[in-house]
């Protein structure tokens, strides 16, 4: 469990660190924040649609193989076959790596509306607290 907690601290590092000079930048440009929660999001249901007919490729062209492998002969074998079932695992391996992808940039959405959030209330109290001086 260790080693997985080690993994996701390096893949999630801590939330970005609100400084004086990230502050005064967001003074003086306060548009750039809703810049920040601008993301585009894709939808997790067609990557499972993409993983699940990967698989199913994958699948049918190894069951071929194996059922009717001696009748299709060595050529079909190695040349058709071997092809779909490689395309096969390409898509449904790109469906998992653009899942984990996604899964990563949601993570950093998040993060950005809790940044945004907190920028947004320094900048009102900053702003309060200037119009309070004489």
């Amino acid at each position: 469990m260790r080693l997985l907690d080690r993994i996701n601290a390096l893949m999630f590092s801590d939330p970005d660190e609100i400084t004086e000079e990230v502050i005064e930048h967001y003074e003086r440009n306060p548009d750039e924040l809703d810049l920040i929660i601008d993301r585009e999001h894709f939808n997790i249901v067609y990557l499972a649609y993409v993983l699940v007919l990967g698989l199913a490729i994958t699948i049918l062209a190894r069951w071929i193989t194996v059922s009717y492998g001696d009748q299709l002969g060595p050529r079909v074998n190695t040349l058709v076959l071997d092809v779909i079932s490689e395309m096969g695992i390409a898509i449904f391996g790109g469906a998992i790596v653009a899942y984990l992808i996604e899964s990563l940039n949601k993570r950093q959405f998040q993060r950005n509306v809790q940044f945004r959030r907190k920028m947004k209330k320094i900048l009102e109290e900053r702003r309060e607290a200037q119009s309070r001086e004489p």
